[in-house]
């Protein structure tokens, strides 16, 4: 369950076919799994409605490494 361990809780998510297909390709673009993508999707979800700071998802650095 990567890094989080034992304080992590899987949840389960129905996505549109539409949604599916495009979380896939970018997490081919970016060499990384759909997982992350949401992870890091709901970070910024829960940073936008705190007002905290909204860091960059950090996929432009990808293709600058490969």
């Amino acid at each position: 369950m990567g890094k989080d361990g034992k304080d992590a809780h899987r949840v389960t998510a129905t996505l549109t076919k539409q949604q599916h297909a495009e979380m896939t390709r970018l997490a081919r673009k970016y060499g990384m799994t759909t997982a992350w993508l949401v992870r890091r999707a709901c970070e910024r979800l829960i940073e936008q409605e705190n007002g905290g700071p909204l860091l960059p998802l950090g996929l432009e650095n990808l293709n600058a490494e490969r």
